[in-house]
Protein backbone atom coordinates (compact mmCIF):
# COMPACT_ATOMS: atom_id res chain seq x y z
CA UNK A 1 0.00 0.00 0.00
CA UNK A 2 1.53 3.32 -1.02
CA UNK A 3 2.24 6.03 1.52
CA UNK A 4 -0.34 8.80 1.80
CA UNK A 5 0.92 12.12 0.54
CA UNK A 6 -0.73 15.27 1.73
CA UNK A 7 -1.90 17.82 -0.79
CA UNK A 8 -0.72 21.37 -0.44
CA UNK A 9 -3.19 24.21 -0.01
CA UNK A 10 -2.19 25.41 -3.48
CA UNK A 11 -3.15 22.02 -4.95
CA UNK A 12 -6.49 22.02 -3.11
CA UNK A 13 -7.31 25.52 -4.35
CA UNK A 14 -6.36 24.57 -7.89
CA UNK A 15 -8.47 21.41 -7.60
CA UNK A 16 -11.53 23.44 -6.52
CA UNK A 17 -10.98 25.99 -9.30
CA UNK A 18 -10.61 23.34 -11.99
CA UNK A 19 -13.66 21.41 -10.76
CA UNK A 20 -15.67 24.64 -10.82
CA UNK A 21 -14.55 25.19 -14.42
CA UNK A 22 -15.92 21.75 -15.37
CA UNK A 23 -12.63 19.88 -15.75
CA UNK A 24 -12.92 16.10 -15.17
CA UNK A 25 -11.43 14.41 -12.11
CA UNK A 26 -9.09 12.47 -14.37
CA UNK A 27 -7.73 15.63 -15.99
CA UNK A 28 -7.42 17.39 -12.62
CA UNK A 29 -5.44 14.40 -11.36
CA UNK A 30 -3.11 14.59 -14.34
CA UNK A 31 -2.61 18.32 -13.84
CA UNK A 32 -1.82 17.97 -10.14
CA UNK A 33 0.08 14.70 -10.39
CA UNK A 34 -2.29 12.76 -8.12
CA UNK A 35 -4.72 9.88 -8.63
CA UNK A 36 -8.25 10.44 -9.87
CA UNK A 37 -9.59 8.85 -6.68
CA UNK A 38 -7.60 11.35 -4.60
CA UNK A 39 -9.24 14.18 -6.53
CA UNK A 40 -12.71 12.68 -6.06
CA UNK A 41 -12.14 12.08 -2.33
CA UNK A 42 -10.91 15.61 -1.73
CA UNK A 43 -13.72 17.20 -3.75
CA UNK A 44 -16.23 15.18 -1.70
CA UNK A 45 -14.58 16.37 1.53
CA UNK A 46 -14.63 19.97 0.32
CA UNK A 47 -18.33 19.67 -0.51
CA UNK A 48 -19.07 18.17 2.91
CA UNK A 49 -17.17 21.04 4.53
CA UNK A 50 -19.11 23.60 2.48
CA UNK A 51 -16.10 24.80 0.48
CA UNK A 52 -16.80 26.13 -2.99
CA UNK A 53 -14.95 28.16 -5.57
CA UNK A 54 -14.37 31.08 -5.35
CA UNK A 55 -13.25 30.89 -1.75
CA UNK A 56 -14.22 33.51 0.73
Amino acid sequence: MPARRQLTMRQIKQMLRLAHDGVSSREIGRTLGVARSTVQDNLARATAAGLTWPLG
